[in-house]
């Protein structure tokens, strides 16, 4: 198989710190031998960057403006005559909207598989923080920020029929209360807790499988917790067991039409033995072995 790399080296609109460093992160801790390893073709890995002339004052504007260049590399790599299949590096979750509106930009609005020990579906009217980090599933869902949204060519929200939520452990009631109005597939850390992990995310997700033509999967280190993966910025309370996450990840792989992959959310200086760019690195083989 063909596999497209596009990192994404911010942490929000900030580069060379924290998180921002985490695709080169992945890069180094062997990401592309591994790929090769199992006989994947993998092209040169392609780095989205900021130019001064785009920045602004506004964060949300230079937000949209990376997602512009991240969907434009996105859409580039899944039009290539082989199917390609994309794997998004990104420095945390705001920029998930760039994969996703390239991935719409080519198959039409997807759906997507998140998984997170946070909702992200937070909203300026909701938020306590202000974290923008809080914010990107809602921006994906359309609750906020749609000008974010179209900057990244996602023209249309994605639908909660086709969105599921995977491995939570800390929301605000704000996002419970989302959660309990909207048809959005939410299944907690608790749910993967025990054995059979694996057969309880496919049964949960499959009859959602048609809801989109195609999906996005998005996955946030810190699903895992800070054994795994330390020195998240947001520590939750519990976390499911290493396995059972890998588990989970190729159960959604095996049971929607996954196009596009993304790890965020690694801050390698917090992490000297590299524990977190091994899960993630693990977790997208999963990935890439169930895609087959």
């Amino acid at each position: 198989m063909e596999i497209a790399i596009i990192c994404v080296p911010y942490q929000n609109d900030v580069a060379r710190w924290g998180m921002a460093r985490g695709p080169q992160a992945f890069l180094d801790a062997g990401l592309v031998d591994a790929l090769r390893a199992t006989g994947h073709h993998t092209l040169e890995p392609v780095w989205i960057e900021l130019p001064r002339s785009e920045r602004t004052r506004d964060t949300v504007t230079n937000l949209g403006n990376l997602a512009r260049r991240t969907a434009a590399e996105v859409e580039l790599a899944l039009r290539r005559p082989d199917e390609t299949f994309v794997v998004v590096l990104e420095g945390n979750c705001t920029h998930a909207l760039g994969p996703l509106g390239g991935l719409a930009q080519v198959k039409g609005t997807p759906g997507i598989a998140w998984f997170d020990a946070h909702a992200d579906m937070h909203t300026m009217q909701t938020t306590t923080t202000g974290l923008l980090g809080g914010m990107p599933y809602a921006v994906a869902l359309g609750w906020e920020f749609p000008d974010w949204r179209e900057a990244a060519g996602l023209d249309h929200p994605v639908r909660p029929q086709a969105a599921a939520l995977i491995g939570t452990s800390d929301l605000d009631p704000e996002e419970v209360a989302a959660l309990t109005h909207h048809p959005i597939l939410h299944i907690d850390a608790s749910a993967l807790m025990e054995a059979g992990a694996r057969e309880r995310v496919a049964q949960a997700i499959r009859p959602r499988a048609r809801e989109a033509a195609t999906w996005y999967l998005h996955i946030d280190l810190d699903v895992a917790g800070p054994q795994v993966v330390p020195g998240a910025m947001t520590p939750a309370p519990y976390w499911p067991p290493r396995h059972h996450l890998v588990e989970a990840v190729a159960a959604v792989t095996r049971s929607v039409p996954v196009a596009v992959v993304s790890l965020a959310a690694y801050n390698p200086e917090q992490d000297q033995q590299r524990l977190g760019a091994a899960f993630g690195i693990d977790m997208l083989m999963a990935v890439i072995a169930n895609k087959e």
